[in-house]
């Protein structure tokens, strides 16, 4: 990533190997994100781009830490900015593991040198982070298998490494009145920002990333765009669009401060004004506070858009909203809001059926409506004589 220079008299721009700076550029200055910076950054991925295709003159140590930087490189250029700081952090902490523990080239990973990696993560930050770490590294493990060349053919050792047992937590999803409050604070833009959240069951990337190219009024459509594909292929989805949010669409677009083409933007000063959202930390957890209710986030958001479009389509119409590849997904969002937890619903609409009405008819007619029971012959003193009887007999 382009660095700006202590006088801010340009970017400096530099292709790292392996942690060793192979070569570097200055570029004009100019802000963030500007055309400045974006010259400097796309320089640094073509050099690293073509420092990476000489590979197999670099040592076995270098060549360990080759596959970091060419699975990261991979990531930033197909998966989101989130994605990719995550991915940093586990890469950063194993190749500081396997610094301190003499793993020098890629053969020497083992079986039990990733557990013991993901078990001091485990202790460290608890067995569900240890699992976040154990997917992301082999996913980096499968890349390389697929795209470096003499890179171990075989991805089970780390596969061989199971799981860490952890104990699910049920994600919270708040009652609908609960997000009527929480709407009622938000104000122009974090209205609508909200609003096309449920209305579409987006993730708050996708919004992020919402153009108004994406925005087809007169069709009355709304494009959404993931990285949800394999190998974090982008995918785009067209949905139809509710009036009301096309409305607060419209009358977004007419009064938004900067004519950008993000559609949602950064307001809070002058140097971020126009620029699109990277994250919203506080957001939800203010607005809850001030609507007087319990926290929830954007994602419990989507759970809600789910569950209602659930109730009131069935499960497939949950799986288009949420754009799940597979129902066992949406099947997750569904029963994080209690949508499966009554037993008593299950009997009630088997008993309520035409089959169920029929059974209890047919009940009533052949069995007798008063039976003699055989209580009377099984006091507690009526089985003590026959225990006794039985071993009179048999002595």
């Amino acid at each position: 990533m382009p660095t700006q220079r202590r006088d801010r008299m340009g970017w400096w721009a530099r292709v790292v190997i392996a942690g060793r700076q192979v070569t570097s550029r200055m570029f004009p200055p100019g802000r963030k994100g500007g055309p400045e910076w974006r010259a400097a950054k796309e320089w640094e991925e073509a050099g690293r781009e073509k420092a990476l295709a000489e590979i197999k003159i670099l040592s076995a140590s270098e060549r360990l830490l080759a596959w970091g930087e060419m699975y990261l490189t991979h990531v930033g250029r197909s998966m989101s900015k989130q994605t990719l700081a995550e991915k940093q952090g586990v890469m950063r902490e194993f190749f500081g593991f396997c610094r301190e523990n003499g793993v020098q080239a890629l053969e020497r990973i083992d079986k039990p040198k990733v557990y013991a990696f993901l078990s001091g993560v485990a202790d460290r930050r608890g067995p569900n982070r240890a699992n976040v770490y154990r997917k992301n590294l082999l996913a980096a493990w499968h890349w390389g298998m697929d795209f470096v060349d003499g890179f171990p053919p075989s991805a089970a050792v780390i596969e061989k490494v199971r799981p860490f047992p952890t104990r699910p937590q049920p994600r919270y999803v708040p009652p609908e009145e609960d997000v009527v409050r929480v709407l009622r604070q938000a104000r122009e833009q974090d209205l609508v920002f909200l609003l096309t959240m449920y209305f579409t069951g987006a993730r708050r990337g996708e919004l992020f990333r919402l153009t108004w190219e994406d925005v087809d009024a007169p069709g009355g459509k709304i494009r959404l765009t993931d990285h949800k594909g394999g190998l974090g292929q982008q995918r785009q989805r067209w949905l139809a669009m509710h009036p009301e949010l096309a409305r607060a669409l419209a009358w977004w677009r007419e009064v938004r401060p900067c004519r950008v083409e993000h559609v949602f933007m950064q307001t809070q000063n002058d140097a971020a004004m126009g620029l699109p959202f990277a994250k919203r930390i506080r957001f939800m957890r203010t607005l809850c506070e001030r609507a007087g209710v319990k926290p929830f986030g954007f994602h419990a958001l989507r759970h809600k858009s789910a569950a209602i479009v659930f109730v009131g389509g069935g499960l497939n119409a949950a799986q288009v909203l949420m754009r799940h590849a597979r129902a066992t997904t949406t099947d997750i969002y569904v029963r994080s809001a209690g949508l499966y937890t009554d037993p008593g619903a299950i009997t009630d609409a088997l008993g309520s059926s035409s089959i169920g009405l029929a059974a209890a008819c047919l009940l009533e007619k052949e069995i007798p409506q008063e039976l003699d029971t055989l209580e009377a012959y099984c006091t507690p003193d009526h089985v003590h004589d026959m225990i006794r009887q039985q071993g009179k007999r048999a002595n």
